[in-house]
């Protein structure tokens, strides 16, 4: 019989593969995940340099290049050179790019429904509070804000 944390390890590790197989069937055909994270990025707060994005990703400037290159071929995004430092490049969202990130909220909505509607005003509450407690404590995405 497990105690109380392994039930709970046990229990996020379940949710987080049912969200993964959820999300990727919600991804558009040519939308990856990673590139969905930085869209996902640049709607909460634009615009950010490369380096920011992959500080906060967790992942090299290379990688961070090559997704930006991938989505700016898309139209998604659109790259910033400031006249005061011609070496810094800051992405953001194209009119594309936000019609994308409103289709995929409104796709996210409708999975997360089910769940939601099950669930108690109590129960809602209790969920953000240790939510809010296990996405500060993780060590990718720093600083995030779920408000």
């Amino acid at each position: 019989m497990l105690d109380k944390q392994e039930r709970l390890s046990a229990m996020i590790s379940d949710c987080m593969n049912r969200f993964v197989v959820g999300y990727a069937k919600m991804l558009d055909q040519d939308l990856t995940a990673p590139q969905y994270l930085i869209l996902q990025i640049l709607s909460e707060n634009e615009p950010k340099s490369c380096s920011e994005l992959a500080e906060e990703l967790d992942v090299t400037l290379p990688a961070i290049t090559n997704l930006s290159n991938k989505l700016a071929g898309k139209g998604y995004i659109e790259r910033i050179t400031p006249d005061t430092d011609r070496r810094s490049v800051y992405l953001r969202l194209t009119e594309e790019g936000r019609k994308v990130m409103t289709r995929m909220l409104e796709r996210y909505q409708e999975l997360t429904k089910p769940m939601r509607d099950h669930l108690t005003e109590q129960e809602t509450d209790a969920l953000l509070s240790a939510f809010e407690k296990m996405t500060s404590l993780l060590p990718i995405g720093k600083g995030r804000g779920y408000k």
